[in-house]
């Protein structure tokens, strides 16, 4: 049976701006989105139909998982179906994108897997009808994102060398943090052009601050550090610091040791959502 392995990046918001709400109530951002090499692995094997998910956390129902449904999707009901080894290494709900980023891999490796012929632009449709964050995955990183998601634009603009990513044991629910948005009042921020960074500016942070109190304590420890910034990446609750370059995060990471309740990933910027291995 053909075997093809993809890296599923996850992502950093490095500027989240919310901007107005539509009638349906979805929120209208403007964000800098930037993958980084923090990434799950996915191995699809082709067999004879159907859809398969297989991966040792316990994710819920294959069928709400966005991977598998990304295969349907470009698969169908009929033809050939696809094993989906799923090996998670982006935590789960902490403002990282790795659900969304697993299902733009899956679209673009099954698409190449069975030489399906779709374009970027065909796989971001399918993509948009998946998650608002699945389209940015298919394409070049850095990108200022727009809308709900649907308008994404690359950019070519400086980037830190490399990311400390501190990932508290606790997540923010993407829901929670927008309705207390709104109940706090929050104002709406201008519409504006890309931005340089840093700074790292995010509406969404007292909501998330609001929600879990921790995340002050955590920032103000960070924001201890000598670094080029400390950002809220998407809801939360993922932190970030932003330094020069990798072994500047490792120093970092060092000394925050035992100082913060967290998990540490360091993370340097990539130039594309995913990346076939073959």
């Amino acid at each position: 049976m053909k075997a093809l392995k993809i890296l599923a990046f996850a992502k950093l918001n490095l500027v989240l701006r919310v901007v107005g709400r539509r009638n349906d109530g979805y929120h209208l951002l403007q964000s800098l989105f930037c993958a980084v090499d923090l990434a799950d692995e996915i191995i699809l094997e082709a067999i004879p139909k159907g859809v398969e998910l297989v991966t040792s956390l316990d994710l819920g129902p294959p069928q709400e998982n966005l991977a598998y449904r990304a295969a349907q999707a470009l698969l169908g009901s009929v033809g050939p179906g696809v094993r989906i080894h799923l090996e998670k290494r982006i935590p789960v709900g902490t403002g990282l994108g790795g659900g969304s980023s697993d299902a733009a891999a899956v679209l673009a490796g099954v698409n190449f897997l069975y030489d399906l012929g779709k374009t970027e632009e065909e796989l971001k449709r399918i993509g948009t009808s998946l998650g608002a964050d699945v389209p940015f995955f298919l394409g070049k990183s850095p990108a200022w994102v727009e809308g709900i998601g649907e308008i994404i634009t690359p950019v070519n603009i400086g980037l830190p060398g490399a990311f400390l990513l501190v990932v508290p044991p606790f997540s923010c629910p993407t829901s929670q943090v927008y309705r207390l948005f709104d109940e706090l009042g929050l104002p709406f921020s201008p519409p504006q052009g890309v931005p340089l960074v840093p700074p790292f500016v995010n509406d969404l942070w007292p909501a998330a601050a609001s929600l879990r109190p921790e995340l002050r304590e955590i920032r103000k420890v960070l924001e201890s550090v000598e670094s080029l910034g400390v950002g809220l990446s998407g809801s939360g609750s993922t932190l970030f610091l932003a330094f020069p370059s990798r072994r500047d995060a490792e120093k970092a990471e060092a000394r925050l040791m035992g100082k913060v309740e967290a998990k540490f990933y360091i993370a340097q910027p990539v130039g594309c959502g995913y990346k076939i291995e073959g």
